[in-house]
């Protein structure tokens, strides 16, 4: 984000009251240990998915809970709910009972995302889960058509500048991190580009490689093939560091947008209220899992990098993160409801 000391400010004031907030909601707070706690666990555990079965979300979340599952051993069922965002899981893990039996797979899109562009929605990010730990990070990275004139970032830049409006940029839908990366793109580097829409990724990056938008800021996964082949051009990942999926592409702060970070993770959160002692149980596995060479492995050709927060850690991660989201949707004047 752009460093400035009103932005610094304001950011400090959230990571305040968000960090009062998460530890009102039960994740530091120091209480006598339950007997709940203390036969944990002694039935199935639940992770609730905001997607559909077969996506990257519910594949993860799958990845993770077989592998929880041998831990603890007990069941870990993957329970998909799917919609708004992933708002719908979101909201029926926040009025779940507070037993760790019940787990959000948390991400950008539920936290950050819907929140921001959903303001009536009935869970706060940061008042209605208590966190374990953020699984792992990955950033966006924004491609063009090889047969696109601008060749880097800084040139791409340039055209918007001379052209404003000239150019577009795809997501996978309007309020998507795509889109959203899109206009905090236009914003921090002082350019108009035009969004469009799409129902979905696949659609999106056809019309790319056709020539039909300019610009497209994709996972790293879905477009690493088509970069590989020569059809897409990569210019900049949206993280502060560049990206071992692709060595060679600079971060758009290196070719020329300062300050600009913005990536997806995923992670694992409670209903607030849930007891320490079962969070720091849950959290303590979960990083062992996250020591898995296969599933490191697996998450690095995908782009992704290793996380495996503290719940402490997530909760700092988050009272920051969140309020991201909502300064974009703002200075981007985008519609809420």
């Amino acid at each position: 984000m752009k460093s400035t000391k009103k932005n610094q400010l304001g950011i400090t004031q959230f990571v305040g009251r968000g960090i009062a907030a998460l530890v009102a909601g039960g994740v530091f707070a120091a209480m006598p240990l339950s007997a709940a706690a203390q036969d944990f666990p002694s039935k199935p555990l639940r992770i609730v998915v905001g997607f559909p079965p077969g996506g990257g979300s519910d594949l993860m979340a799958r990845s993770v809970g077989e592998r929880l599952a041998t831990a603890l051993k007990q069941p870990v069922i993957i329970e998909n709910k799917p919609g708004a965002g992933s708002s719908i899981a979101a909201s029926y893990v926040a009025q779940s009972k507070p037993d760790g039996y019940t787990i959000l797979f948390a991400q950008a899109a539920n936290m950050g995302v819907a929140p921001a562009l959903r303001p009536k929605l009935n869970y706060d990010p940061l008042k209605s889960f208590a966190p374990i730990t953020r699984l792992v990070s990955a950033p966006l990275v924004i491609v063009g058509p090889a047969t696109l004139q601008a060749k880097t970032l800084k040139e791409v830049i340039a055209m918007a500048k001379a052209k404003p409006g000239a150019l577009s940029y795809g997501s996978p839908g309007a309020g998507t991190a795509g889109h959203l990366a899109g206009e905090m793109f236009g914003s921090e580097a002082k350019v108009k580009i035009v969004h469009v829409p799409y129902k979905g990724q696949a659609a999106a990056i056809t019309d790319m490689i056709g020539g039909r938008i300019e610009l497209y800021f994709s996972t790293l996964a879905v477009v690493k093939p088509h970069v590989e082949s020569g059809k897409i051009r990569a210019f900049g990942v949206t993280s502060s560091d560049r990206s071992p999926a692709f060595p060679n592409v600079p971060t758009v702060a290196e070719a020329g947008v300062k300050g600009f970070e913005i990536e997806n993770w995923y992670g694992l959160a409670a209903p607030a209220g849930t007891p320490p002692a079962i969070i720091n149980l849950l959290n303590k596995e979960v990083i062992k899992i996250l020591k898995d060479p296969k599933l490191v492995g697996d998450l690095s050709k995908e782009g992704g990098s290793i996380r495996a927060d503290t719940p402490e850690q997530f909760a700092k991660f988050l009272a920051v993160d969140v309020p991201r989201w909502k300064k974009i949707v703002t200075e981007a004047k985008l519609e809420t409801n």
